[in-house]
């Protein structure tokens, strides 16, 4: 039974949390770092958007500002997430090889949640794993994980709501319409749960972090022992700091363009939301601009930049746009967790077909 360290640093900040998240990884992926399962809070409050999204899209920033709500970036992709002092978050850093794989695929995220699973039975509550990476009890969403890689390792990172503030996470997030229509119900409150609510009283995080504990022990078939940070992570760590705290950023993804040229399409899919806009030239038929973003996971994360910036400056040629995408992903450039090409192809032609109705004069702001 091979011995990982088990984590358990105080409430720290936004940037703190994503800071040290990155200074784990690095180190983990050179090998200079142990296998960790890391528990983590955040104070104060905060709302984190995924890696490929856009903060003015996702966030209500006046009435974050207002709460003193603070507003980070994730190293993960996924969906804008609202963490408040209450919530636990967990998470796995380890070596690709202790299970035997090198690129993240859906049954990984099923055995990293099996343990979560695990612990909410010994708590008294039944719940399952649910496609592509969530955990849910009744329908109702409990947790929701993500991942990202560097180099020989991964990071998965979960959340779980122990006594959740509904009605600020709906102020703070903007919820896309789209996913109302997908799930088909009346409100957003009935898509989530906590263990307050499921329980009748709120166990202590000691009791919580036990019994994870002891899910990750019992499915990894691993032994935790607790320990701190090395010297080498708290140096890279303070290091990194710095960066998380700044604009560049937490507004990393910043889409900037005038609304006259600009066409945008979005498509739902049970892997995640892809938001496409084109920024475009008409009279010269070019792509300006492109900006893809979305609460889907990509490995590795910076793959969607790189396919942007192929994209940027094309004509405005929509066959030969599928096809660089197509060729991107055919080349294994990018790895998305339960999509294709096929469904950034989706909201492209949506796109397109916006951009073929301002020919017959219909103004951009109703074609969008």
């Amino acid at each position: 039974m091979k011995t990982w360290r088990l984590l358990d640093t105080p409430p720290m900040t936004a940037a703190e949390n994503m800071a040290l998240d990155d200074a784990l990884l690095e180190l983990k992926g050179k090998g200079r770092s142990p296998n960790t399962v890391h528990f983590l809070q955040f104070a104060p409050r905060s709302v984190l958007v995924g890696f490929h999204q856009s903060v003015s899209e996702e966030i209500r920033t006046g009435y974050c500002r207002e709460k003193g709500i603070e507003i980070n970036r994730r190293i993960t992709g996924g969906g804008a997430i609202f963490f408040d002092e209450s919530q636990i978050g967990w998470e796995v850093i380890c070596d690709k090889q202790f299970f035997n794989q090198s690129f993240v695929t859906d049954k990984l995220f099923s055995i990293l949640c099996e343990p979560v699973v695990t612990a909410l039975d010994m708590l008294g509550v039944r719940a399952c794993f649910r496609p592509r990476n969530d955990i849910e009890i009744n329908g109702r969403k409990i947790s929701g994980t993500g991942g990202t890689e560097s180099e020989g390792a991964f990071l998965f990172h979960g959340s779980l709501l122990t006594d959740f503030d509904v009605d600020t996470m709906l102020k703070s997030l903007k919820i896309p319409v789209e996913k109302l229509r997908d799930k088909e119900i009346d409100s957003v409150k009935e898509r989530v749960t906590c263990l307050k609510w499921e329980l009748g009283y709120t166990p202590t995080p000691e009791e919580i972090k036990t019994a994870i504990c002891r899910g990750f022990e019992r499915h990894l078939k691993i032994k935790l022992v607790a320990g701190g940070l090395t010297d080498d992570e708290k140096l890279l760590f303070q290091k990194k700091l710095p960066y998380y705290q700044s604009r560049s950023w937490i507004d990393q993804v910043k889409p900037q363009y005038h609304k006259r040229e600009a066409f945008q399409g979005i498509y739902k899919c049970s892997a995640g939301l892809i938001r496409l806009t084109l920024v475009v030239n008409l009279l010269k038929q070019r792509l300006k601009d492109i900006y893809i973003t979305g609460d889907f996971l990509s490995f590795p994360s910076s793959a969607l930049f790189d396919l942007e910036s192929q994209l940027r400056g094309m004509r405005l040629d929509r066959e030969h746009i599928k096809q660089e995408i197509c060729q991107f992903f055919d080349q294994g450039k990018i790895r998305i967790p339960g999509m294709t090409a096929v469904d950034f192809i989706k909201p492209l032609e949506l796109a397109f077909e916006q951009i073929s109705i301002t020919k017959s004069g219909i103004p951009l702001e109703h074609c969008n």
